[in-house]
């Protein structure tokens, strides 16, 4: 059952507007339009200057809120940027998984980055998950897998080819983005949603994500990582370097599913060597890897570049897109 607790949204240049049949009056009541054919306008006042409308898609369309699953009256929910380009093709799909400590998700903050990749002719679902404080692993990677098969089982709703799908995260969001990436076939990560879907993916791109908790505090950081309050502890239950979690985080950490013999799609890894929170060697643990197990990676090294300051550029999106054109072609 899909449930959105909104209409469809239209942005211009990250404006949003109501639905074409919908207008907001001052008051802030809303009325419906009659629906009547307009004729062109014909005054054409000296020196007004006129251009031709074009219809090429610049806009995107914006469904937030839709239900993916419940767990008794909690929601969780994805929000949608769609093309709106004039195409029969269905569009491949990246999933994003934002960065929150594995806590509680703004995930509308994030949604304007995404403008321009729907409009080149992608569908960006951006996945609220269950937070650590209301329930501890592996919650939060079978909520995002439970997103992937949701949008399969919708894919005719909402114009994807399920077979071209990727997924995006950035810090604790691109972990689980590589655990998605690299767990596929692990039962412990699978709900009872749409199980006839399959959860796995086509490609992954891990911006700056935790890979092995365990090892995190092997470099300086701003946050002990061991501590009982850590971020890491708090999404396993407990403290990661005791003995009780160490099956639980082991199960967390996705280099544990990398093997040569098992189907690993392509990974796109970028990572500031200054990042002050997650240190730069969880992604050179993740590369090193990969490579090892003969999967193929790309690992970009952001000189300068922090825990997400430096990292989203012009030039860095740019790379995503021409890595997503090459996987999801």
């Amino acid at each position: 059952m899909i449930s959105s607790k909104s209409s469809y949204l239209t942005i211009f240049a990250f404006v949003l507007l109501l639905p074409v049949n919908e207008t907001l009056g001052q008051d802030g009541n809303v009325f419906r339009n009659s629906g009547i054919e307009v004729p062109s306008a014909t005054d054409r006042p000296e020196g007004v200057i006129e251009v031709n409308a074009i219809f090429d898609g610049y806009s995107v369309n914006y469904i937030n809120d839709v239900v993916y699953a419940s767990y008794g009256a909690r929601d969780v929910v994805l929000n949608l940027l769609m093309p709106t380009l004039n195409t029969n093709e269905p569009y491949p799909l990246v999933m994003f998984v934002q960065g929150s400590a594995w806590l509680p998700q703004n995930v509308y903050s994030t949604l304007p980055i995404f403008v321009d990749l729907a409009r080149t002719g992608y569908v960006i679902a951006s996945i609220e998950y269950r937070h650590s404080r209301e329930a501890i692993a592996p919650a939060q990677a079978q909520d995002v897998k439970a997103a992937i098969r949701f949008m399969r089982a919708n894919a005719e709703r909402y114009n994807i080819n399920p077979n071209k799908v990727a997924i995006w995260g950035t810090s604790s969001g691109g972990h689980l983005a590589a655990l998605t990436g690299t767990s596929d076939g692990e039962e412990s990560f699978l709900t009872a949603d749409n199980l006839e879907q399959p959860s796995n993916v086509q490609a992954v791109i891990d911006f700056f994500g935790p890979t092995d908790f365990r090892r995190m505090d092997d470099h300086p950081s701003q946050i002990t990582h061991d501590n009982p309050g850590s971020p890491e502890s708090l999404v396993v239950g407990g403290p990661i370097q005791e003995p009780e979690q160490e099956a639980l985080v082991n199960s967390y950490n996705p280099i544990a599913y990398i093997r040569a013999n098992k189907e690993i799609p392509p990974f796109l890894i970028v990572h500031g060597d200054v990042d002050n929170l997650v240190p730069f060697n969880q992604s050179v643990l993740l590369y090193n890897a990969l490579q090892e197990a003969g999967k193929e990676v790309t690992f970009y090294r952001i000189n300068g570049g922090g825990h997400g300051p430096g990292i989203f550029s012009n030039a860095m999106m740019s790379i995503v897109k021409e890595f997503l054109d090459l996987h999801l072609d």
